[in-house]
């Protein structure tokens, strides 16, 4: 057996309408499906490389415990790349959408970088493409 590629990224969202304005005026991503499972809903949009982003919203919400960035056990978050971080940092500002890194070089990874938080508290690393 071997890995063939990834499918797609899951988010459970707290509120689908501000999460899909923040992935598709931040980020510019096309909605590319939606599927009704009876108690929850699954919003589609298409990531590069032919991976999804999966938008989870259960009608029956548990709200999560505050969470560390040290905690262990726990997935920490996703990295993407963009072509300019200046323009995504002009988009975040724009929109007020949480940034914890500003973009900069970081000389232990030879990149440059950013992190942000999505409206449910996800944090996302952005690399200079």
């Amino acid at each position: 057996m071997k890995l063939t590629g990834l499918n797609h990224i899951t988010i459970n969202v707290k509120n689908l309408e501000e999460s899909r304005a923040f992935y598709e005026e931040v980020f510019g991503l096309k909605k590319c499906g939606f599927i009704d499972m009876g108690d929850h809903t699954l919003t589609y949009y298409q990531l590069p490389q032919g991976v999804l982003l999966e938008l989870i919203d259960y009608e029956n919400k548990v709200p999560a415990g505050a969470l560390s960035v040290t905690d262990t056990g726990i997935y920490r978050h996703l990295c993407l790349e963009a072509d300019s971080l200046e323009e995504l940092n002009r988009r975040c500002k724009d929109r007020g959408v949480s940034v914890s890194s500003e973009p900069a070089y970081v000389e232990k990874l030879g990149r440059y970088n950013m992190l942000l938080s999505d409206p449910n508290g996800v944090e996302i690393e952005v690399f200079l493409a």
